[in-house]
């Protein structure tokens, strides 16, 4: 009698474990990468999943499986089905180039793009605090669209680049004027990182310069007192630190309102390397 009870617990334990797998597998989905363009090889697509892999890594992702199709230039990666994809997507897509840019001031702004630019009907400017401000103005997410088919008819204009900000709430968006030319990219860099200054509490983001590229910034740091200078990542201005004196040590810190999330997410774009293929998130 005692042996047909042990076994009748034995298949009990045996059915709720092999249940409790399938649930397991059954909470992971996968995600198909499209790669573009031309010039795509199976040593690409290597690269690449290793440098998306990293990414996720870096912000805290655990793959649980990520393959490689050479037939259909293809990457497929499974992840827990509880993560949100809107939220990773640019780990999985964006390229991953960092740049520094100096910006316009707003009130220079209001020059370059003259009076009767429509961008000051679409955009509100309450929220520009100073004169240092390099923003056009702000909108909320659900306008943007108008506001982006109003930029691709623009006729381009000299040395000026308008770029968007990363909305911490993803409520708003901001548009930033910067110059065009780049000031500093990822290779000036010998060490980005971040942590939590031990005095105030607030998160802080280091970024050490090489000695080449320190004497440059030291240079535009000059020139650029009280405006602000553009961190950009593929064409999202994360942070937009105002120069408050020289900087020639090649130390610079940046404290800014992103969310432990974004500045992870920073981080675990330009500290794994630049995808070399161009990808989209097949739906």
């Amino acid at each position: 009698m005692k042996s047909f009870i042990y076994l009748i617990i034995t298949i009990i334990i045996s059915i709720t474990l092999t249940s409790s797998l399938q649930t397991t597998s059954e909470r992971t989905r996968k995600i198909m990468l499209q790669s573009t363009g031309n010039n795509v090889t199976p040593a690409l697509l290597k690269q690449s999943a290793d440098i998306i892999s990293a990414r996720l890594n870096l912000y805290g992702i655990s793959l649980t499986e990520i393959n490689i199709s050479s037939e259909k230039r293809q990457i497929s990666v499974k992840l827990a089905d509880d993560i949100e994809i809107s939220e990773i997507e640019g780990l999985l897509t964006s390229p991953g180039q960092l740049s520094f840019f100096e910006t316009y001031t707003h009130e220079e702004i209001a020059g370059i793009l003259k009076p009767g630019n429509k961008l000051f009907e679409l955009l509100k400017s309450d929220q520009v605090k100073s004169s240092s401000d390099p923003r056009v103005g702000c909108i909320n997410a659900g306008n943007r669209e108008e506001a982006d088919e109003y930029l691709r008819s623009m006729r381009p204009v000299d040395n000026c680049k308008l770029s968007w900000g990363i909305a911490p709430e993803k409520s708003e968006y901001c548009l930033f004027a910067l110059k065009s030319h780049e000031l500093l990219v990822r290779s000036d860099f010998d060490t980005i990182k971040s942590d939590v200054s031990s005095g105030s509490g607030i998160r802080v983001t280091r970024f050490r310069l090489n000695p080449s590229a320190a004497r440059i910034f030291a240079e535009a740091t000059k020139i650029n007192l009280d405006k602000a200078i553009a961190i950009v990542i593929d064409d999202q201005v994360f942070y937009w630190p105002i120069v408050r004196n020289v900087i020639d040590g090649g130390n610079l810190e940046v404290t800014g309102n992103l969310s432990e999330k974004d500045v992870n997410y920073f981080l675990a774009l330009i500290n794994s390397g630049i995808l070399p293929l161009s990808f989209t998130l097949v739906k």
